[in-house]
């Protein structure tokens, strides 16, 4: 059985563990905060909006709003290039 970290990290042995589900909304919710941060309201993706099994690739967030910029600019920026 492969694991979600041999795909990113093949030449590590693989390592068979499940990672308990609160470990698992705080991994996801940091990565998602460094990558999509800056593209949400203040407060978003904590630990309670977060489900996720990483070990089967389902990750689901709920309640997510973009900052209002984003929103301009994808209802009129966007629109215009």
């Amino acid at each position: 059985m492969t694991s979600w970290y041999s795909s990113w990290l093949p030449g590590l042995p693989s390592i068979d563990f499940a990672l308990p589900s609160s470990i698992q909304r705080r991994f996801i919710s940091f990565v998602l905060k460094k990558s999509l941060g800056h593209l949400l309201k203040p407060g978003q993706l904590d630990v309670h909006q977060i489900d996720s099994q990483i070990g089967s690739g389902y990750v689901q967030v709920k309640d997510v709003e973009l900052d209002n910029e984003v929103r301009l600019f994808l209802a009129f920026g966007g629109l215009l290039s």
